[in-house]
């Protein structure tokens, strides 16, 4: 996924020399039959938001120099609002903080090329939002799936390159609440947060300890009960925090921002009849433009696409997906097969924990059987 949102990519050159050299070519060779141009800036992709990783890519031999091996000749350093982050001194790869928060990061490139002083700077990235659910939960910015038994106890699934690791008992007593669910940052201190909801409708906070552990509860609402589901997209209308989507049983969504501190903004209705989709999957940006989308499920088994605009509304909707009808459970939590892409999970009637890999571009790259045996607890996030 390319994080890049608005252009601000630069060059500049030595002086030194520069009119001779153009006297020089201009009086002495013959003109060529076309300007040589610039080698292509480098691009970072990676999606920006907090515990995610941005990587910076090039082609190293556009920047060839004019040592004796005539091989690459180039260092990189990043920019954050346009100043060194001299905290991130290493490349390609730049690991995103709460430091980072609602700034914008950039990769420069210093180049030999081909004779005289050359740097290039990327495109810039968007401000850097709040840690998204798929960062996990301790820190790793690893695929961490929730599970939840019916006796309350909740386990963690943590998978790191692509293989699972050890389940962890991580909290007890969770079948309290009909419905749980973690809208990634939600307090504003860099760890990813759970919500539950009781039955009387009260909205409780666990604040994430960053190492898959939790602090309080801490109660953030009255009245929930009135809605038939629940989601975190992330950060829907792109002001830096993460928020809630709400659908009550007329169909009307509610967008529900935070504050980043674990509290509310006002809400505003965003979309109408969704009372027709039985179930709402929130996987963060599955297309790649850099704002957060919305799966659903319809009667039939479509899966539907709608494309966050950004803004706190839709960019249109598509139907990516059929046959998923005989799924019990859809989900997602972040990036299955460790390839820098965010994926789907899903339950089908054997108790099969199916994922379904996304390109990175709205579409699929591929599924397989990854677990058995799961459909004995009673959520999953």
């Amino acid at each position: 996924m390319n994080a890049p949102s608005c252009l601000r990519s630069g060059v500049r050159r030595a002086a030194a020399g520069i009119a001779a050299a153009i006297f020089a070519a201009v009086v002495l060779t013959p003109a060529p039959a076309m300007a040589t141009m610039d080698p292509e800036p480098p691009v970072i992709s990676g999606a920006p938001y907090v515990g995610s990783t941005l990587t910076v890519t090039w082609d190293p031999y556009a920047y060839k120099g004019c040592g004796a091996g005539a091989g690459p000749d180039t260092r990189i350093y990043w920019t954050r609002d346009g100043e060194v982050a001299t905290d991130h001194p290493t490349w390609p790869n730049y690991v995103l903080t709460e430091e980072d928060r609602d700034k914008t990061i950039a990769a420069h490139l210093v180049a030999a090329y081909p004779c005289e002083d050359l740097e290039v700077a990327s495109e810039e990235t968007a401000p850097i939002s709040a840690s998204h659910r798929p960062s996990g939960f301790t820190g790793r910015s690893a695929f961490e799936l929730l599970a939840r038994r019916s006796d309350g106890a909740l386990l963690m699934y943590p998978r790191l390159n692509n293989t699972w690791e050890s389940a962890r008992t991580v909290g007890a007593g969770w079948n309290i609440f009909p419905t749980v669910f973690s809208p990634g940052d939600f307090d504003g201190d860099g760890v990813n947060d759970v919500l539950g909801r009781d039955s009387a409708g009260g909205l409780y906070l666990y604040s994430g300890n960053g190492d898959g552990g939790w602090t309080g509860p801490r109660k953030v609402g009255t009245g929930w009960n009135i809605f038939t589901s629940l989601v975190s997209p992330g950060d829907f209308n792109s002001d830096g925090t993460n928020d809630v989507l709400a659908r009550d049983s007329s169909g009307l969504l509610y967008l529900y921002p935070g504050d980043g501190h674990g509290g509310w903004l006002p809400r505003s209705v965003v979309g109408q009849g969704w009372n027709a989709l039985n179930a709402i999957v929130t996987p963060g940006d599955f297309d790649g433009d850099t704002n957060v989308d919305v799966l659903a499920r319809d009667s039939a088994g479509n899966l539907k696409l709608y494309r966050g605009d950004g803004l706190g509304g839709w960019n249109g909707m598509s139907v990516v997906g059929q046959g998923w009808s005989g799924m019990s459970t859809i989900g997602s939590a972040g990036d299955i097969n460790a390839d820098g892409k965010l994926d789907i999970f899903a339950v089908d009637g054997s108790g099969q924990l199916r994922a379904y890999y996304g390109n990175g571009s709205g579409g699929w790259a591929g599924a397989g059987v990854v677990g058995w045996g799961w459909n004995g607890f009673t959520a999953l996030f």
